[in-house]
Protein backbone atom coordinates (compact mmCIF):
# COMPACT_ATOMS: atom_id res chain seq x y z
CA UNK A 1 0.00 0.00 0.00
CA UNK A 2 2.70 2.15 0.73
CA UNK A 3 4.81 1.54 -2.32
CA UNK A 4 1.45 2.52 -4.01
CA UNK A 5 1.37 5.86 -2.40
CA UNK A 6 5.34 6.94 -3.02
CA UNK A 7 4.34 6.09 -6.51
CA UNK A 8 1.87 8.17 -6.58
CA UNK A 9 3.34 11.05 -5.01
CA UNK A 10 7.15 10.57 -7.84
CA UNK A 11 4.25 11.14 -10.35
CA UNK A 12 2.19 14.15 -9.28
CA UNK A 13 6.07 15.70 -8.95
CA UNK A 14 6.86 15.26 -12.52
CA UNK A 15 3.53 16.47 -13.93
CA UNK A 16 3.99 19.54 -11.52
CA UNK A 17 7.39 19.97 -13.03
CA UNK A 18 6.60 19.58 -16.50
CA UNK A 19 3.83 22.14 -15.98
CA UNK A 20 6.05 24.88 -14.31
CA UNK A 21 8.80 24.31 -17.06
CA UNK A 22 6.06 24.33 -19.65
CA UNK A 23 4.70 27.86 -17.90
CA UNK A 24 8.64 28.72 -18.10
CA UNK A 25 8.99 28.96 -21.35
CA UNK A 26 5.75 30.16 -22.64
CA UNK A 27 6.89 33.22 -20.73
CA UNK A 28 4.49 33.55 -18.06
CA UNK A 29 7.40 33.08 -15.07
CA UNK A 30 9.36 36.29 -16.62
CA UNK A 31 10.68 36.78 -13.04
CA UNK A 32 12.08 33.22 -12.71
CA UNK A 33 15.72 34.14 -13.46
CA UNK A 34 15.95 30.41 -15.23
CA UNK A 35 13.54 32.27 -17.89
CA UNK A 36 14.24 35.91 -17.64
CA UNK A 37 14.67 37.06 -21.12
CA UNK A 38 17.00 40.12 -19.96
CA UNK A 39 20.38 39.89 -22.18
CA UNK A 40 23.91 40.19 -20.69
CA UNK A 41 26.02 43.40 -19.97
CA UNK A 42 27.82 44.66 -23.31
CA UNK A 43 30.17 47.75 -24.40
CA UNK A 44 27.73 50.22 -25.68
CA UNK A 45 29.03 49.99 -29.54
CA UNK A 46 30.71 53.03 -31.62
CA UNK A 47 28.11 55.11 -34.14
CA UNK A 48 28.77 53.91 -37.73
CA UNK A 49 30.74 56.60 -38.14
CA UNK A 50 33.25 56.84 -35.41
CA UNK A 51 36.50 56.13 -35.82
CA UNK A 52 38.90 54.90 -32.91
CA UNK A 53 41.62 57.13 -34.26
CA UNK A 54 42.24 59.89 -31.46
CA UNK A 55 43.05 62.33 -34.67
CA UNK A 56 39.67 64.78 -34.63
CA UNK A 57 37.89 64.62 -38.18
CA UNK A 58 38.62 67.73 -40.65
CA UNK A 59 35.56 69.98 -39.98
CA UNK A 60 32.96 69.79 -43.26
CA UNK A 61 31.60 72.36 -45.25
CA UNK A 62 27.93 73.63 -43.41
CA UNK A 63 26.38 73.34 -47.31
CA UNK A 64 27.94 70.55 -49.46
CA UNK A 65 29.75 68.26 -46.42
CA UNK A 66 32.46 68.40 -48.30
CA UNK A 67 35.66 67.88 -45.96
CA UNK A 68 37.20 71.78 -46.09
CA UNK A 69 40.68 72.44 -47.84
CA UNK A 70 43.44 74.38 -45.86
CA UNK A 71 42.82 77.63 -47.75
CA UNK A 72 45.35 78.76 -50.16
CA UNK A 73 48.11 81.55 -49.60
CA UNK A 74 47.13 84.44 -51.36
CA UNK A 75 49.48 84.65 -54.98
CA UNK A 76 51.86 87.46 -54.46
CA UNK A 77 51.14 90.70 -56.20
CA UNK A 78 52.57 91.69 -59.90
CA UNK A 79 54.71 93.70 -59.65
CA UNK A 80 54.49 97.07 -62.57
CA UNK A 81 54.93 96.02 -65.98
CA UNK A 82 58.19 97.12 -67.70
CA UNK A 83 58.05 100.27 -70.04
CA UNK A 84 58.57 98.51 -73.35
CA UNK A 85 61.35 99.80 -75.73
CA UNK A 86 60.96 101.13 -79.01
CA UNK A 87 60.43 98.46 -82.05
CA UNK A 88 63.09 99.84 -84.68
CA UNK A 89 61.80 100.64 -88.04
CA UNK A 90 58.15 101.97 -86.88
CA UNK A 91 56.77 103.53 -89.80
CA UNK A 92 55.53 107.44 -89.27
CA UNK A 93 51.71 107.68 -90.63
CA UNK A 94 50.95 109.74 -93.11
CA UNK A 95 50.78 113.82 -92.45
CA UNK A 96 52.35 115.44 -90.04
CA UNK A 97 54.04 113.41 -87.56
CA UNK A 98 56.33 113.19 -84.41
CA UNK A 99 58.30 110.05 -83.56
CA UNK A 100 61.18 109.37 -80.96
CA UNK A 101 64.34 110.48 -82.80
CA UNK A 102 66.72 107.19 -83.46
CA UNK A 103 70.30 106.18 -81.79
CA UNK A 104 72.89 105.42 -84.09
CA UNK A 105 72.46 101.73 -83.96
CA UNK A 106 68.42 101.51 -84.48
CA UNK A 107 67.33 101.64 -88.11
CA UNK A 108 64.21 104.33 -88.55
CA UNK A 109 61.27 103.96 -90.74
CA UNK A 110 61.63 104.39 -94.51
CA UNK A 111 58.15 105.35 -95.53
CA UNK A 112 57.49 108.84 -96.25
CA UNK A 113 54.47 110.99 -95.66
CA UNK A 114 51.50 111.85 -98.02
CA UNK A 115 52.67 114.57 -100.17
CA UNK A 116 51.84 118.40 -99.62
CA UNK A 117 51.78 117.61 -95.79
CA UNK A 118 54.19 118.96 -93.01
CA UNK A 119 55.76 115.99 -90.91
CA UNK A 120 58.24 115.72 -88.30
CA UNK A 121 59.68 113.30 -86.11
CA UNK A 122 61.98 113.50 -83.07
CA UNK A 123 64.87 112.05 -82.30
CA UNK A 124 65.39 109.10 -80.06
CA UNK A 125 67.39 109.68 -77.02
CA UNK A 126 70.73 107.52 -76.48
CA UNK A 127 73.78 107.82 -74.92
CA UNK A 128 75.05 111.26 -75.31
CA UNK A 129 77.94 111.29 -77.71
CA UNK A 130 81.40 114.03 -77.56
CA UNK A 131 81.08 116.61 -79.25
CA UNK A 132 83.35 115.76 -82.82
CA UNK A 133 84.22 119.54 -83.19
CA UNK A 134 84.79 122.55 -81.83
CA UNK A 135 80.86 124.18 -81.55
CA UNK A 136 81.35 127.40 -84.05
CA UNK A 137 79.11 130.73 -84.69
CA UNK A 138 75.37 129.99 -83.80
CA UNK A 139 72.71 130.20 -86.37
CA UNK A 140 70.67 133.04 -84.60
CA UNK A 141 67.13 132.08 -85.76
CA UNK A 142 67.29 128.58 -85.00
CA UNK A 143 69.15 128.45 -81.47
CA UNK A 144 66.75 131.24 -80.16
CA UNK A 145 63.94 129.53 -80.87
CA UNK A 146 65.17 126.20 -79.00
CA UNK A 147 66.31 128.39 -75.93
CA UNK A 148 62.83 129.94 -75.93
CA UNK A 149 61.43 126.85 -75.17
CA UNK A 150 63.72 125.89 -72.43
CA UNK A 151 63.30 129.09 -71.31
CA UNK A 152 59.91 128.80 -70.81
CA UNK A 153 60.43 125.39 -68.37
CA UNK A 154 63.62 127.64 -66.30
CA UNK A 155 66.19 125.64 -68.14
CA UNK A 156 69.38 126.80 -68.93
CA UNK A 157 70.27 128.01 -72.75
CA UNK A 158 72.21 125.68 -74.68
CA UNK A 159 75.30 126.10 -77.18
CA UNK A 160 75.44 125.87 -80.90
CA UNK A 161 77.67 122.71 -82.68
CA UNK A 162 78.58 124.10 -85.86
CA UNK A 163 79.82 120.46 -87.30
CA UNK A 164 76.65 118.95 -86.62
CA UNK A 165 74.55 121.49 -87.82
CA UNK A 166 76.68 121.06 -91.50
CA UNK A 167 75.25 117.05 -91.16
CA UNK A 168 71.63 118.22 -89.94
CA UNK A 169 71.90 120.21 -93.33
CA UNK A 170 72.82 117.65 -95.30
CA UNK A 171 69.75 115.22 -93.94
CA UNK A 172 67.49 118.35 -94.62
CA UNK A 173 68.91 118.06 -98.56
CA UNK A 174 68.21 114.86 -98.90
CA UNK A 175 64.74 114.66 -97.36
CA UNK A 176 63.92 117.70 -99.63
CA UNK A 177 65.67 116.31 -102.95
CA UNK A 178 64.88 112.95 -102.34
CA UNK A 179 60.96 113.77 -100.99
CA UNK A 180 61.28 111.57 -98.21
CA UNK A 181 60.91 111.67 -94.11
CA UNK A 182 62.69 109.05 -92.47
CA UNK A 183 65.40 108.49 -89.93
CA UNK A 184 68.10 107.21 -92.56
CA UNK A 185 69.10 107.33 -96.18
CA UNK A 186 68.80 105.45 -98.97
CA UNK A 187 72.46 103.98 -100.22
CA UNK A 188 70.86 103.64 -103.32
CA UNK A 189 69.62 107.33 -103.86
CA UNK A 190 72.26 110.11 -105.71
CA UNK A 191 71.50 112.73 -102.41
CA UNK A 192 72.71 109.98 -99.86
CA UNK A 193 75.79 111.28 -97.94
CA UNK A 194 77.92 110.27 -94.67
CA UNK A 195 77.26 113.50 -93.47
CA UNK A 196 73.60 113.71 -93.61
CA UNK A 197 73.42 109.46 -92.40
CA UNK A 198 75.09 111.24 -89.11
CA UNK A 199 72.30 113.56 -88.15
CA UNK A 200 69.32 111.12 -89.85
CA UNK A 201 68.89 110.21 -86.13
CA UNK A 202 67.41 113.80 -85.25
CA UNK A 203 63.87 115.21 -85.09
CA UNK A 204 62.93 116.26 -88.54
CA UNK A 205 60.39 118.43 -89.79
CA UNK A 206 59.04 118.83 -93.69
CA UNK A 207 56.37 120.76 -95.27
CA UNK A 208 55.49 121.37 -98.55
CA UNK A 209 55.58 125.33 -97.62
CA UNK A 210 58.05 126.71 -99.19
CA UNK A 211 58.70 129.08 -96.28
CA UNK A 212 58.50 126.59 -93.19
CA UNK A 213 61.97 127.00 -91.29
CA UNK A 214 63.54 126.54 -88.12
CA UNK A 215 61.11 129.31 -86.14
CA UNK A 216 57.91 126.87 -87.44
CA UNK A 217 59.41 123.70 -86.98
CA UNK A 218 60.66 124.12 -83.24
CA UNK A 219 56.59 125.77 -82.90
CA UNK A 220 55.74 122.12 -84.03
CA UNK A 221 57.92 120.40 -82.21
CA UNK A 222 57.72 122.48 -78.71
CA UNK A 223 53.75 121.94 -78.76
CA UNK A 224 54.05 117.96 -79.70
CA UNK A 225 53.30 115.20 -76.76
CA UNK A 226 56.40 113.18 -77.44
CA UNK A 227 59.12 115.88 -79.10
CA UNK A 228 58.81 118.45 -76.16
CA UNK A 229 60.10 115.95 -73.37
CA UNK A 230 63.29 115.82 -75.29
CA UNK A 231 64.05 119.18 -75.98
CA UNK A 232 63.33 120.00 -72.32
CA UNK A 233 65.77 117.20 -71.29
CA UNK A 234 68.00 119.20 -67.57
CA UNK A 235 71.12 117.47 -69.51
CA UNK A 236 71.10 119.19 -72.71
CA UNK A 237 74.22 121.07 -73.30
CA UNK A 238 74.61 121.72 -77.37
CA UNK A 239 72.44 121.14 -80.35
CA UNK A 240 72.35 121.45 -83.87
CA UNK A 241 69.87 122.52 -86.79
CA UNK A 242 69.91 122.19 -90.61
CA UNK A 243 67.60 123.10 -92.97
CA UNK A 244 66.98 122.90 -96.79
CA UNK A 245 65.14 124.26 -99.10
CA UNK A 246 63.94 122.83 -102.66
CA UNK A 247 61.09 124.43 -105.12
CA UNK A 248 60.62 121.66 -107.33
CA UNK A 249 60.20 118.63 -105.20
CA UNK A 250 56.90 117.83 -103.08
CA UNK A 251 58.53 118.57 -99.59
CA UNK A 252 60.06 122.36 -100.27
CA UNK A 253 61.59 123.13 -96.61
CA UNK A 254 63.35 120.54 -94.72
CA UNK A 255 64.97 120.98 -90.69
CA UNK A 256 66.60 118.33 -88.78
CA UNK A 257 67.42 119.29 -85.00
CA UNK A 258 70.42 117.14 -83.10
CA UNK A 259 69.02 116.84 -79.27
CA UNK A 260 71.12 113.69 -78.86
CA UNK A 261 74.78 113.96 -78.92
CA UNK A 262 74.50 117.16 -77.18
CA UNK A 263 73.59 115.65 -73.62
CA UNK A 264 76.12 115.28 -70.83
CA UNK A 265 76.06 113.17 -68.34
CA UNK A 266 78.05 115.74 -65.22
CA UNK A 267 76.45 114.74 -62.21
CA UNK A 268 72.35 114.15 -61.96
CA UNK A 269 70.41 116.01 -64.34
CA UNK A 270 68.22 118.79 -61.67
CA UNK A 271 65.12 117.13 -61.95
CA UNK A 272 61.75 118.51 -61.62
CA UNK A 273 61.59 120.46 -64.83
CA UNK A 274 57.98 121.92 -65.36
CA UNK A 275 56.41 123.14 -68.75
CA UNK A 276 55.50 126.22 -68.94
CA UNK A 277 57.18 126.86 -65.93
CA UNK A 278 54.93 128.32 -62.83
CA UNK A 279 54.54 131.94 -63.52
CA UNK A 280 55.67 132.03 -66.87
CA UNK A 281 53.66 133.49 -70.28
CA UNK A 282 53.07 130.59 -72.43
CA UNK A 283 52.97 131.27 -76.35
CA UNK A 284 51.27 127.98 -77.29
CA UNK A 285 47.06 127.32 -76.93
CA UNK A 286 46.99 124.17 -79.66
CA UNK A 287 49.01 120.68 -79.54
CA UNK A 288 50.75 120.04 -82.66
CA UNK A 289 48.39 117.79 -85.18
CA UNK A 290 48.84 114.33 -86.55
CA UNK A 291 52.21 114.37 -83.51
CA UNK A 292 53.32 110.63 -84.23
CA UNK A 293 52.72 108.15 -82.43
CA UNK A 294 49.04 110.10 -82.17
CA UNK A 295 49.08 111.01 -78.61
CA UNK A 296 45.35 111.25 -78.19
CA UNK A 297 44.70 107.99 -79.48
CA UNK A 298 44.33 106.27 -76.22
CA UNK A 299 42.39 109.81 -74.98
CA UNK A 300 39.19 109.34 -77.26
CA UNK A 301 39.67 113.09 -78.66
CA UNK A 302 39.74 114.54 -81.68
CA UNK A 303 41.70 117.51 -82.88
CA UNK A 304 42.31 120.64 -81.97
CA UNK A 305 43.53 119.50 -78.71
CA UNK A 306 45.19 122.08 -75.65
CA UNK A 307 48.94 122.39 -76.12
CA UNK A 308 51.10 120.24 -73.52
CA UNK A 309 51.23 120.42 -70.22
CA UNK A 310 54.53 118.55 -68.89
CA UNK A 311 56.08 117.36 -65.31
CA UNK A 312 59.40 115.71 -66.23
CA UNK A 313 60.81 113.83 -62.70
CA UNK A 314 63.78 112.03 -63.88
CA UNK A 315 63.89 108.34 -64.27
CA UNK A 316 61.77 106.47 -62.07
CA UNK A 317 59.30 108.20 -60.68
CA UNK A 318 55.64 108.28 -61.96
CA UNK A 319 53.44 110.15 -61.90
CA UNK A 320 49.68 108.66 -60.73
CA UNK A 321 47.15 111.46 -61.63
CA UNK A 322 46.29 114.92 -62.70
CA UNK A 323 44.21 117.45 -62.44
CA UNK A 324 43.62 120.82 -64.47
CA UNK A 325 41.72 123.91 -63.89
CA UNK A 326 41.48 127.28 -66.73
CA UNK A 327 40.38 130.27 -65.31
CA UNK A 328 39.17 128.58 -62.18
CA UNK A 329 37.20 125.95 -63.78
CA UNK A 330 37.74 122.16 -64.10
CA UNK A 331 38.52 121.01 -67.37
CA UNK A 332 38.75 117.59 -68.91
CA UNK A 333 42.66 116.76 -70.02
CA UNK A 334 44.05 113.34 -70.70
CA UNK A 335 47.05 112.35 -69.00
CA UNK A 336 50.17 110.72 -70.84
CA UNK A 337 52.64 108.30 -69.30
CA UNK A 338 54.90 105.49 -69.89
CA UNK A 339 52.52 103.42 -67.67
CA UNK A 340 49.34 104.83 -69.02
CA UNK A 341 49.94 105.72 -73.16
CA UNK A 342 47.84 103.98 -75.61
CA UNK A 343 48.38 103.65 -79.28
CA UNK A 344 46.09 101.83 -82.07
CA UNK A 345 49.77 100.18 -82.90
CA UNK A 346 52.32 98.19 -80.77
CA UNK A 347 55.10 99.84 -82.41
CA UNK A 348 53.35 103.53 -81.82
CA UNK A 349 52.42 102.28 -77.79
CA UNK A 350 56.14 101.81 -77.35
CA UNK A 351 58.05 104.52 -79.26
CA UNK A 352 55.61 106.88 -77.02
CA UNK A 353 56.23 105.25 -74.10
CA UNK A 354 60.16 105.11 -74.44
CA UNK A 355 60.33 108.48 -75.10
CA UNK A 356 58.00 109.28 -71.54
CA UNK A 357 59.93 106.97 -69.42
CA UNK A 358 63.75 108.31 -71.00
CA UNK A 359 62.79 110.92 -68.11
CA UNK A 360 59.70 109.98 -65.59
CA UNK A 361 57.95 112.44 -68.12
CA UNK A 362 54.06 113.35 -67.27
CA UNK A 363 52.49 115.32 -69.82
CA UNK A 364 48.99 116.62 -69.41
CA UNK A 365 46.84 117.17 -73.02
CA UNK A 366 43.52 119.36 -72.27
CA UNK A 367 40.62 118.15 -74.30
CA UNK A 368 40.46 121.87 -75.78
CA UNK A 369 42.74 124.66 -77.13
CA UNK A 370 43.42 126.81 -73.81
CA UNK A 371 42.12 129.85 -74.56
CA UNK A 372 44.14 133.50 -75.11
CA UNK A 373 44.89 135.23 -71.92
CA UNK A 374 44.14 131.80 -69.53
CA UNK A 375 44.76 131.59 -66.28
CA UNK A 376 45.67 127.87 -65.96
CA UNK A 377 46.40 125.57 -62.78
CA UNK A 378 47.87 122.07 -63.06
CA UNK A 379 48.09 119.69 -60.49
CA UNK A 380 50.22 116.23 -60.29
CA UNK A 381 50.27 113.47 -58.15
CA UNK A 382 53.83 111.96 -57.83
CA UNK A 383 55.08 109.08 -55.07
CA UNK A 384 56.75 112.17 -53.59
CA UNK A 385 53.51 114.10 -53.16
CA UNK A 386 51.68 116.72 -55.35
CA UNK A 387 53.34 119.09 -57.68
CA UNK A 388 51.01 121.54 -58.55
CA UNK A 389 51.45 125.50 -60.13
CA UNK A 390 49.68 128.25 -62.71
CA UNK A 391 50.63 129.90 -65.60
CA UNK A 392 49.40 132.42 -67.96
CA UNK A 393 48.27 131.69 -71.63
CA UNK A 394 49.79 134.89 -73.50
CA UNK A 395 46.46 136.83 -74.41
CA UNK A 396 48.57 137.31 -78.02
CA UNK A 397 49.01 134.02 -78.16
CA UNK A 398 46.94 132.56 -82.08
Amino acid sequence: MWKRAWRAVGWTAALLLTGILAMGWAGWLPDWPLFSSSPLAMAPSLPPDATTSSTPARPRDPVSGVAQQPAPLPEEEAGPIPAPTAEPGAAPPEAEVSEPGLSAATPGPAVAPRRGKEASAPARLASPAPPDSTPGPPTSAALSAVNRVRTLAGLAPVSWQSAWAAQCAAHARYLVKADRAEHREDPASPYRSAQGEACAHGHYFVSSQPASGATRALGYWATGAFHLPQLLHPGLRQVALGEAHDAAGSFESAAVLDVRRGLTQDGPAPYPVRFPAPGATSPYREAARQEWPDPLSGCGYAAPAGAPIALLLGPGPAVQAAALKVNGQPVEACLLTAERFEADGAGDQAAGRSVLASQGAAVLLPRQPLPPGAQVQVSFRTPAGREHWSFRVDPAAP
